[in-house]
């Protein structure tokens, strides 16, 4: 299996040079996902600039919608890093996996949106009536907006990921149980 070669940060163009000691001194060190996007002298200011995008979504919708498309595309390293964030904005172990499973028990809306989620990930979101319950729990159409751009921005990393291989540099993400 081919994995893609991480840069060190030596022999990197300017732009990609400043991200990379943008996340040093940020994080302690470059996520593999955002090293593997500086082979390229685009793709890493492309990607940041619309992944730090102003959303009308909460922290925690956001990463529950990222933890159902990594799940859906089983993208171990977004899995792991989405299972990490996600507990950094406060969801436990227990409801990640509900959010992974696409059953969320312990908050009505929430559960709405992941089933909407997945069901345009699946395409099935006309025939299940999805998008309307999603107004019906208070979602506007700005909110389904930037869900749709979520999702998009999600499959961006999954594939990186996913196609090059890379390397996790997060505490892997537990395997679901299966029913």
């Amino acid at each position: 299996m081919i994995t893609i070669d991480i840069p060190n940060g030596e022999d990197l163009d300017t732009e990609n040079k400043n991200f990379w000691l943008y996340f040093k001194e940020r994080l302690g060190r470059v996520p593999n996902l955002y090293a593997s996007m500086m082979h390229s002298k685009n793709a890493l200011s492309n990607y940041y600039q619309f992944h730090t995008r102003m959303v009308s979504l909460t922290k925690k919708e956001t990463e529950a919608i990222m933890l159902v498309v990594s799940e859906e595309n089983q993208s171990l390293y977004c899995l792991s890093a989405h299972t990490m964030i996600g507990k950094l904005n406060g969801f436990s172990d227990e409801q990640i996996m509900q959010i992974r499973q696409g059953q969320v028990k312990f908050d009505h809306k929430l559960n709405v949106l992941v089933s909407f989620v997945k069901g345009v990930i699946t395409g099935k979101e006309k025939e299940l009536n999805l998008l309307e319950n999603c107004f019906n729990v208070g979602y506007s159409q700005e909110n389904i907006i930037d869900i749709l751009h979520i999702i998009g921005d999600s499959y961006i990393t999954n594939y990186t990921t996913k196609v090059f291989n890379v390397p996790i540099d997060f505490p892997i993400a537990e395997k679901m149980n299966q029913p």
